[in-house]
Order: C-alpha cells, then sequence, then structure tokens
C-alpha cells in the first residue's frame, strides 16, 4: 500500500485518505499510473501558469489554474490543490499582481509534492 506520512497541519501536503480511496476505487496500478502522470506533468503545467501570468493571459491561467486544482485534488494534494483555489479567485477577478504573489509559493509547494509523491511512487 501507500507510505505517505500526514503532517499535522491544517492543511496537509499529500493526503493519505486521498490516495487510498483512489487506489481502491481505480486499483493500485491505475493509481500509480495516476501518480505518475501527475508527477509527469508538474513542470509543463506549472510553466505555462508562468508564461499565462506574464502575458496576463487569463482564459489560460483558468485553463491551467483549474488542471493544477483538479490534478491535484485527485492526488490528495491538498496544499497544491488550495493554492490553486486562491489563484483561480485571482484569476476570476482579472487581478494579475494577487496571481503573480501566488508563482513562488505554487512553485514551492507543487515541487515539495512532487518530490514526495516520487518517493512514495518512485518510476517503475
Amino acid at each position: 500500500m501507500i507510505a505517505v506520512t500526514e503532517r499535522p497541519t491544517s492543511q496537509t501536503l499529500v493526503s493519505t485518505r486521498v490516495l487510498r480511496e483512489l487506489s481502491e476505487q481505480m486499483g493500485p496500478e491505475i493509481c500509480h499510473q495516476f501518480v505518475g502522470n501527475y508527477i509527469e506533468m508538474w513542470d509543463g503545467r506549472f510553466s505555462r501558469l508562468v508564461a499565462a501570468v506574464d502575458t496576463s493571459d487569463f482564459p489560460d491561467a483558468m485553463d491551467v489554474v483549474l488542471s493544477i486544482k483538479i490534478s491535484s485534488e485527485m492526488a490528495g494534494a491538498q496544499r497544491l490543490a488550495g493554492l490553486a483555489t486562491r489563484a483561480q479567485e485571482m484569476v476570476r477577478s482579472a487581478d494579475r499582481c494577487g496571481l503573480a504573489s501566488l508563482i513562488e509559493p505554487i512553485q514551492q509547494c507543487g515541487d515539495d509534492t512532487v518530490r514526495h509523491l516520487s518517493q512514495t511512487y518512485p518510476a517503475r
């Protein structure tokens, strides 16, 4: 099964409960594949977000923020999903400065999440 340790914070980095439910619903192999795809797609998603913010392309920013939010929720990446929800609010209000202020926290949290998941789900 999954050897993920939850931190005692209000919003954990990766939820063992969510990953366990995903594994139970889809099967361990599909869960492992989904997490692998999530890890592989992180850099591209983050690069798209940065580009959208740099060019004030709010439709593309919304697309990528929703992609990060939904995939993170499915992968149990609660903190990153929470940051994506905040970014979604900034995009919705066309707040470029607010969105830009979230880039660094999103990058750090995303990188931490990917590192954590990579240790939990090593490539086969």
